[in-house]
């Protein structure tokens, strides 16, 4: 105890017990820093978890094909396999990531449109024939276009077209999804890396409870499939609840990485199933 107390009425004690103390909250900091950022390593790594489940999800192929069509695919060259590769790698939009989109499997093509019916339809998309040239459109010059003969559910022969520049920075495809007879054009859109859920207040979280989870998954689920540039969904803070449909719905604006609203979708999560749906 003498010791103790020379050391606190000592000048040189009482700074060697600063030192002490000073140490130890370095070191306590130092370990609250860690957790958090292992924490925070390991949110993310999670997010990107469900993330490519959920592109998983979407990007499996559910078609059947006849044996002639995947003997195609099977004995596809090189040139072939590596432009299914690029169509299948990308997420193909109208109006910058609005509206129709295309996704590829190695032997299908997907067409999500929200405002369709169905909104999800998938078709066999099998290459029959591929050539490439050189050519210029407007100011881009000397760009690479694919010419893709496919066969899809009709056995009639199709042509989609996708010109590319040299450094991979232009991606345009004209392809007629709709059998209209007139091409429309689609861009290459990267998918956002991440999605964040923002609005859901302590009161509406309160009141949806467990199916808070369901509609935030389902909306990440929806978004990845039909408005993939979506970085966030903003929550109106409003929940409205339908007793005589016995439905919650919950409105959410969309956001890019601009900070620009892409567009605005209402979520209903049904009571009775415990199951949602976009209005």
């Amino acid at each position: 105890m003498r010791d103790i107390w020379f050391l606190i009425t000592d000048h040189k004690g009482i700074v060697k017990i600063l030192a002490i103390l000073i140490a130890i909250f370095c070191v306590v900091s130092i370990g609250v820093s860690s957790y958090m950022s292992t924490m925070k390593v390991q949110e993310q790594q999670e997010q990107q978890a469900k993330k490519k489940e959920k592109e998983k999800q979407i990007k499996n192929s559910s078609v059947k094909l006849k044996k002639d069509q995947q003997k195609t695919i099977d004995e596809y060259d090189d040139a072939t396999a590596q432009f299914s590769a690029l169509l299948s790698s990308n997420v193909w939009a109208t109006y910058s990531g609005t509206g129709r989109t295309l996704y590829f499997t190695d032997s299908s093509i997907i067409i999500a449109d929200p405002e369709a019916d169905p909104s999800k339809v998938e078709k066999p998309f099998v290459i029959k024939g591929l050539s490439t040239e050189k050519v210029d459109v407007g100011e881009m010059k000397n760009l690479t276009r694919y010419n893709c003969a496919y066969e899809s559910d009709d056995d009639k022969t199709r042509v989609l077209t996708v010109d590319k520049n040299d450094d991979g920075t232009y991606f345009k495809m004209s392809i007629d999804v709709k059998n209209s007879g007139t091409n429309e054009e689609y861009v290459r859109t990267q998918a956002a890396g991440t999605f964040d859920i923002d609005g859901i207040s302590e009161d509406m979280s309160a009141l949806l409870g467990d199916s808070r989870s369901i509609i935030e998954d389902f909306l990440r689920e929806q978004c990845a499939l039909y408005y993939p540039t979506a970085v966030e969904a903003e929550c109106n803070g409003i929940l409205t609840a339908d007793f005589n449909a016995n439905e919650y719905r919950v409105d959410f604006s969309l956001k890019d990485t601009e900070d620009q609203q892409l567009t605005g979708i209402t979520v209903v999560y049904h009571l009775s199933t415990k199951q949602c749906e976009l209005m």
